[in-house]
């Protein structure tokens, strides 16, 4: 835990080399919905993103327990965020929507 600990400090003092804004970069948060496409390799899921018109991969565990696809997804990302792919500094919070 720790040495992941020492590694963010390091990426966030880099992007700061980069970046004189970085709080803007590391509070910013997004709020989009998508569809559950599919699931790949049995521990990724794809989501598209219906307003960016872009595909989110993230890992299985941040969908809500019972996702099918064609299951309707609240997506809140907060961080460091990537789109299409996860990482360790977006923090991604997917709820169920009743469309």
């Amino acid at each position: 835990m720790i040495i992941v600990w020492k590694h963010y400090l390091m990426v966030l003092f880099l992007l700061s080399l980069f970046n004189s804004d970085l709080d803007s970069i590391v509070n910013t948060e997004l709020f989009t919905t998508g569809v559950l496409d599919r699931i790949e390799d049995g521990n990724q899921a794809v989501i598209l993103l219906e307003e960016l018109q872009e595909e989110l991969v993230v890992p299985l565990y941040t969908l809500p327990p019972g996702s099918t696809p064609n299951i309707w997804l609240r997506i809140k990302m907060r961080g460091v965020c990537h789109i299409p792919n996860f990482n360790e500094f977006c923090f991604v919070t997917i709820t169920k929507l009743i469309k």
